[in-house]
């Protein structure tokens, strides 16, 4: 009890200071003359907040702040503020707020926190209501719909955001500013670990965001804010609870948060249950399926996930300091692996040899099971801020994460791959006062990361990477025009452990129709007698890697002009340069969950399928982005149009080879039908014989095609736009389109998403909200190499929700449809699109309580 006491005392000294008090007060109203109630006004450099009452004021008493400056948030007006100077006395301060046409928030995600409208970057917020009406099980199921975002999408239980075209390593997914730290920026069948059940926003920064987050960050950055960590003080108990249930998976989910609060310490819970059944789909799974494949069902597309955080913080004036622990259990299915070729030929197998091996009937029930990933997570984040800790700053901030997280890959009911990755983010940011007209931050960050793979699919060697880099971000207003310049210096280091690699590369078109006489085994060599023209190629080499080094320097430089009163121009102008990732430097080994084998960028692999035993240079990557945004923000119509090319140097991407390397699968067959003939001499040697020569057809169709990861000169553009239309006090119709092509060399970058038109017509009057909309996916036909294309398709959603309030709680009732008109849909960005649709038509049905 003791020493709880004193580290009370402790932290308040620390974060308060004695100054003599004053109060200031004042009215917000908008240009007509109408009180502003729900503002938020803030003193800077304090954790104090007053929200306008009814009548639009404000008040605060015992100022303690030598120097005020205040600013008013409110969603629906553009952000006011007002530097009221050193003060001795008391002071009154009105706003007079204007009226926006589009949600204005405060982008946490950017380092000096402006709006939306005031960002020199393009950026999109989705607010807490918005997101209950949207979220999916998924980060990019949640977030496809955004203008400039698509997504990954392997199956509804796994799915990255994709950012222009950029994903995996090029998107930074972060919690309150830091890396979640798992694995699925290795593999997109690695769902994001990060959660939105207590998210207040979700932020979504598009195009390089490299100053602040890292070369990791050279497409975009994904931020979830939550309340995990408090950081304003509240009296009593506030929160709310929600289930709901969905008609295409079964899908039961149920989460709540609570936070409450005494004096200067605050707490908070919160936590959700999802269990879902695979997901009904119109037709095949498969665009070609298997004679035993079930309609109308996509295997292995179950999910049973429970997580749950608890946050405590010291919240004083002049600062606070919080600590929060995440534990995440989730089990899915991973799609696309029910109907192989390994079941085909264990059937055929069978015809001929019913009742003789026992073990295959066993195999079988655990194939039913599928493929499926079990993650447990357990992570610990802090933060804290300090306002004016010394002459010259003005705020210092601190956060930390360290994440403790493994997944197990469970195949035919047995653990396969085990990933595990330990890794710390620590970021310490300072802000200045004003030099010369100049306010801005300067910051330090460390991250390192311990990642290991045991199993048959560990295609990535064991490694740690660790980096260390220093940033800068400037900015200053003129007159209407807001000026923002910044650079980024991160050195990274990676140290991997040796590694085998064994390719076996079936060349199918030198030897289409020939007989496949005799078996030969992974890594050994193909006598000339056993596969006329060395059908198969076999290499095996052990590696010993070096410790590799990257430096990168990252610099931006951008404007904002509000050139007329609720219009504006934002132009950005950045060299961002990344450090290849790990799996893009030493991928080599069959990646099951995209069905591929997959080779990194310092191996030297050549057309025929041979991987020289000398390894390759590589460098980083250079990207030169150019911006241009127009926004309208005020008024009963608005707008926001987006305009980018990036000129990227060194582009890192997978390519289909189109060569095909023997699964493990197939060579465990051939190995097994050997040993049946050993044992059954020469009974059914014609038989065989011509298994084996359908086998030998098959390897084309059924093996793994590699993909090689390599480097190139790309040139990507494109644009987003989206436009908000009031057509009376309860109607509003909303728009939104994408575009972007994606050129390297003289071929196209594989995976480009393909273009999109949607639109939302919305009703709100009183507690009744209702919308209705469509989403329409063009054609892709702007194909890489040994790549297909893929149909456009057009979804319909509807939604309505009611709102009442009952013994001083609010009631929210809602309902949802998707796919309303069951259309099949294949996503061209997924790696399962010929194998994986999107859901069928869904009703979800649900009650939320807020307290």
């Amino acid at each position: 009890m003791k020493m709880r006491s004193l580290l009370s005392i402790t932290i308040a000294g620390l974060l308060s200071a004695p100054v003599l008090a004053t109060t200031v007060t004042g009215t917000v109203t908008d240009t007509s003359g109408k009180p502003v109630e729900g503002a938020e006004v803030k003193i800077e450099g304090t954790r104090r907040i007053a929200v306008t009452d009814a009548n639009g004021i404000y008040r605060f008493n015992d100022v303690k702040q030598p120097h005020v400056h205040l600013h008013v948030y409110s969603s629906d007006y553009i952000h006011g503020d007002n530097d009221l100077g050193d003060v001795s006395g008391d002071q009154k301060a009105d706003f007079v707020l204007q009226p926006a046409s589009v949600e204005n928030i405060v982008v946490t995600a950017t380092a000096l926190q402006s709006s939306v409208l005031e960002s020199v970057t393009p950026v999109t917020v989705i607010g807490a209501d918005k997101l209950r009406k949207i979220e999916a099980p998924t980060l990019g199921e949640t977030l496809k719909n955004t203008p400039g975002v698509h997504s990954t999408y392997f199956g509804p239980v796994s799915s990255s955001p994709i950012i222009r075209g950029n994903d995996g390593p090029r998107v930074k997914i972060v919690q309150n500013g830091l890396d979640v730290s798992d694995v699925s920026r290795v593999g997109p069948d690695h769902n994001v670990a990060t959660t939105l059940a207590s998210a207040t926003q979700v932020e979504v920064l598009r195009g390089p965001a490299t100053l602040q987050y890292g070369s990791g960050a050279i497409g975009g950055v994904v931020n979830v804010v939550d309340k995990r960590i408090p950081q304003y003080q509240v009296d009593g108990v506030e929160g709310e609870v929600e289930a709901s249930y969905s008609t295409v998976n079964e899908g039961q989910y149920t989460r709540g948060d609570v936070t409450g609060g005494q004096g200067n310490f605050v707490w908070h819970v919160d936590g959700f249950i999802r269990d879902t059944e695979n997901a009904d789909i119109p037709g095949f799974a498969s665009l070609e399926p298997d004679d035993d494949e079930v309609s109308g069902e996509l295997e292995s597309s179950a999910m049973e996930t429970t997580n749950i955080v608890a946050g405590l913080s010291y919240v004083a004036e002049e600062g606070y300091f919080g600590f929060a622990v995440e534990k995440l259990d989730n089990e899915y299915g991973v799609p696309g692996h029910s109907h192989g070729h390994g079941d085909e030929h264990d059937d055929e197998h069978d015809d001929h040899d019913e009742g003789l091996d026992d073990d295959h009937d066993e195999g079988h029930a655990h194939e039913d099971e599928g493929v499926f990933l079990d993650v447990d997570m357990t992570r610990y984040q802090a933060a804290g801020e300090w306002h004016s800790p010394i002459a010259g700053l003005t705020n210092l901030k601190f956060a930390a994460a360290y994440t403790d997280y493994e997944h197990a890959e469970i195949e035919d009911g047995m653990p396969g791959t085990v990933f595990t990755n330990e890794s710390t983010d620590i970021r310490l940011s300072a802000y200045h006062e004003e030099v010369a007209g100049w306010h801005g931050v300067f910051g330090l960050q460390f991250t390192s990361s311990d990642y290991t793979a045991v199993g048959e699919e560990a295609f990535t060697p064991a490694n740690v990477t660790d980096s260390f880099s220093l940033y800068l971000i400037e900015q200053k207003k003129v007159g209407d025009v807001t000026f923002e310049i910044g650079g980024r210096l991160e050195s990274t280091t990676i140290d991997v452990a040796d590694s085998e690699v064994e390719l076996e590369v079936f060349h199918d078109d030198e030897h289409e129709g020939e007989e496949y006489e005799g078996e030969e085994h992974e890594g050994e060599e193909h006598e000339g007698d056993a596969h006329e023209g060395d059908a198969h190629e076999a290499h095996g080499t052990e590696f010993t890697f070096p410790e590799y080094d990257f430096t990168a320097v990252s610099l931006s430089a951008g404007a904002n002009w509000e050139y007329t009163d609720g219009q504006s121009v934002a132009i950005t102008l950045s060299r961002s340069e990344r450090a290849p990732s790990q799996q893009e430097l030493f991928s080599a080994g069959q990646h099951l969950a995209t069905q591929s084998y997959e080779v990194g960028l310092v191996f030297d692999l050549d057309e025929e399928g041979h991987i020289e035993e000398n390894l390759k240079g590589v460098t980083e990557e250079v990207s030169t982005n150019l911006d241009v945004t127009f926004r309208k923000f005020t008024g009963d119509w608005g707008y926001s149009v987006s305009l980018f090319y990036n000129q990227a140097d060194n582009y890192i991407f997978q390519t289909n080879t189109g060569l095909i390397a023997l699964s493990e699968h197939e060579e465990h067959g051939d190995e097994h039908d050997e040993e049946h003939d050993d044992d059954h001499g020469g009974e059914h040697e014609g038989e065989h014989e011509g298994e084996h020569e359908e086998g030998h057809e098959s390897h084309s169709d059924e093996g793994l095609p590699v993909y090689y990861f390599q480097q190139a000169d790309a040139d990507i553009w494109g644009l987003e736009a989206q436009a908000y239309f009031d057509l009376n006090d309860a109607f509003r119709l909303t728009v939104f389109t994408d575009y972007i092509r994606a050129e390297i060399e003289d071929d196209n970058l594989p995976r480009t998403p393909p273009m999109r038109i949607g639109g939302e017509l919305s009703y709100v009057n009183g507690g009744l909200s209702a919308d209705a909309g469509f989403t329409w996916v063009d054609d892709q036909t702007d194909t890489a190499s040994f790549e297909t294309a893929t149909d456009g398709y057009t979804l319909l959603n509807a939604s309505v929700q009611y709102e009442f309030a009952s013994q001083g709680i609010d009631w929210v009732v809602f309902a949802r449809g998707d796919n309303l008109t069951d259309e099949e849909a294949r996503v061209h960005t997924s790696f399962l699109k010929d194998q994986a649709p999107l859901p069928g038509r869904n009703i979800s049905v649900g009650v939320r309580a807020l307290f």
